[in-house]
């Protein structure tokens, strides 16, 4: 009787986990969303600044370019959650890159490494949601609702 108080435990535990885990892999896909809309807007108003002041200043429309780029990034992460692809990993993998590494082809383009790191240091909260994200959508996962089933075809998680 106490191991099957056990096994019934862990299999509850495993399914909190897997609850737990899609919840998390949700949040972060709606906030890549949310996310390329405020991106959008500031590359927006950045090159119609620029345009309206006849300002044209090279770091301001390679700022605007890599801006948009993250925002396409972010934007095909959230449309391959939502139609529930299998190349999402590897996007949200790269959408939290992104967040990690930021000004990352700032320092690229200009050669400018202190300020990338001196840059990087303003933004902590960014970079540990990047790291958290990176955590989350490197642990395998194979749906909320999807029964595991071994070689027989028998289901692995029981309940009774």
């Amino acid at each position: 009787m106490w191991e099957f108080e056990m096994s019934m435990m862990g299999g509850i535990m495993k399914r909190l986990g897997v609850l737990l885990l899609a919840i998390c892999r949700t949040v972060y896909c709606w906030m890549f969303f949310i996310m390329s809309f405020f991106i959008i807007h500031s590359a927006y108003t950045s090159i119609r600044s620029a345009l309206q002041s006849h300002i044209n200043e090279r770091g301001s429309i390679i700022g605007s370019m890599i801006m948009a780029v993250y925002a396409s990034v972010f934007d095909i992460t959230w449309w391959m959650f939502v139609r529930g692809k299998p190349a999402l990993k590897q996007w949200a993998i790269a959408a939290n890159l992104i967040c990690v590494l930021t000004y990352f082809p700032a320092a690229v383009v200009y050669w400018n490494w202190r300020g990338f790191l001196r840059a990087e240091n303003h933004l902590p909260h960014v970079i540990s949601i990047g790291i958290f994200g990176i955590i989350i959508f490197s642990i395998p996962y194979h749906g909320w609702r999807r029964n595991h089933l071994d070689e027989a075809g028998r289901s692995t998680l029981r309940t009774r």
